[in-house]
């Protein structure tokens, strides 16, 4: 693989937003959260909380009345709208997360269609991979391909590769992980976050940027869903979805590290330790120091 780029600790360094004495909770970037349903209220949780942790500082979230209670209950800070609402004018936001947990919800579609529509950047996972993918491979492209971010696991590509009537198979990505990666990278002009023990990040044009293989007990229900609301809070603090990415891949994977201390974990285990690590990763910078070159474009 001679066009993959190693995402390292002086990337993260590199690219992590840090506020400044000037900001505030809008100027560091307002997160929208479309996540959860009534089948899987968890998820909404899991997004907003690992956003936070990882430096969101105003997040909205948009679902049923179940999951808006489980949120407000864990984070009283954050802002909670009806889908119905949220359909009619949706709130104002710099940077969206779309998709975990979203099932058979039609007022949650409809505002998942209003941020592909709006042009902001977006992070697409499960529920939302195949509308969004379809929508954009049509040509219907607000936002450009460095704002937008879609996350799938294998199976997930596989099926979003199908809907655009692309023959790809497990065996296919179990072979190689890059082609079909890059496949759904040109064909809906999105930058595609391959999640799995040796995670992957792959743009239109660019580069192939690897992760380090990740530990084994990251394997748990709602792990995709802390990954989520990590580059959500980086896409919403500025970042371009390479960049995003592959920094919450990053620190996900190392909170996972710490979390499990070669044991298992849950979902908000990782979250926990995302705080820590940020510090820890920040604090090893040293001063003037110069990092790594981005992946070239």
């Amino acid at each position: 693989m001679s066009d993959t780029y190693e995402w390292s600790t002086a990337d993260v360094q590199r690219v992590w937003p840090v506020p400044g004495p000037q900001d505030d909770k809008y100027s560091r970037g307002v997160l929208g959260v479309v996540a959860g349903s009534d089948a899987y209220p968890g998820a909404a949780v899991l997004v907003t909380n690992a956003a936070i942790r990882a430096g969101a500082s105003f997040v909205r979230y948009v679902g049923p009345r179940r999951a808006q209670d489980l949120v407000l209950a864990r984070h009283p800070e954050v802002v909670v709208h009806s889908p119905a609402d949220a359909s009619d004018a949706l709130p104002h936001c710099q940077a969206w997360v779309v998709g975990p947990g979203v099932a058979d919800h039609p007022e949650q579609d409809t505002v998942i269609s209003a941020v592909a529509q709006a042009g902001l950047p977006m992070m697409v996972d499960a529920g939302a991979l195949e509308s969004v993918a379809l929508v954009r491979a049509r040509g219907d492209r607000a936002a450009a391909a460095d704002r937008v971010l879609f996350t799938p696991h294998a199976d997930e590509l596989v099926r979003t590769l199908q809907s655009l009537r692309h023959d790809v198979t497990r065996a296919d990505v179990e072979r190689d992980r890059i082609g079909p990666a890059r496949l759904l990278a040109e064909t809906a002009r999105a930058t595609v976050l391959l999640k799995g023990a040796h995670t992957i990040v792959v743009s239109p044009g660019g580069a192939v940027v690897s992760l380090p293989v990740a530990t084994p007990w990251l394997a748990t229900a709602g792990s995709g869903d802390t990954l989520a609301g990590i580059a959500g809070a980086l896409l919403a603090g500025g970042l371009r979805a390479a960049d995003a990415g592959a920094s919450a891949a990053w620190i996900h994977a190392r909170a996972g590290e710490l979390a499990a201390g070669g044991g298992p974990i849950s979902a908000l285990d990782v979250a926990d330790m995302v705080p820590q690590l940020i510090r820890r990763v920040l604090a090893t910078q040293p001063s003037g120091s110069t990092p790594t070159e981005p992946p070239p474009e």
